[in-house]
């Protein structure tokens, strides 16, 4: 005769730790809703520690889907890029609508505009320095604009 397994609360906090480094070291969010679930699982077993496992699992799961539902709209929001300001791989992006002003003539076609600490090549009709111009697209690191109201 096999004798039954006891479960013992810090076996499900143990089983959320190996779950929270899952998901620090692969891609996606599901395996922090189930960190969730587990130290909620632990937790109930530690308040009452007669829990039956068939409980256990069923706390697991409950908590685990309802973490999903609630954490997952938090987390997108989290993630999401804000328009404007860009980020490190895709900062011209964060330019399109901007309107800047010319720091060297544009003279067939080409010209140069200073953003920040950095000099912009932009494309677009020939205008003098000074300009206000309006970025309309992004094309690597050249800028196309065109004449601001």
């Amino acid at each position: 005769m096999i004798a039954a397994l006891k479960i013992v609360f810090w076996y499900w906090w143990a089983l959320a730790a190996v779950l929270l480094v899952f998901e620090m070291t692969l891609p996606g969010v599901v395996f922090g809703f189930l960190a969730v679930g587990a130290a909620a699982a632990g937790l109930v077993l530690l308040v009452v520690s007669d829990t039956p496992l068939e409980m256990q699992l069923v706390v697991f799961a409950v908590v685990s889907a309802a973490s999903a539902l609630v954490l997952r709209p938090v987390l997108r929001r989290l993630q999401a890029v804000r328009v404007g300001e860009g980020s490190l791989n895709a900062r011209g992006d964060s330019m399109i609508g901007k309107v800047i002003v010319l720091d060297a003539p544009i003279l067939a076609g080409r010209g140069r505009a200073k953003i920040g600490d950095g000099s912009w090549t932009v494309v677009g009709p020939d205008m003098v320095t000074g300009a206000k111009v309006r970025v309309v697209a992004v094309n690597g690191t050249e800028l196309s604009v065109e004449p601001a109201p």
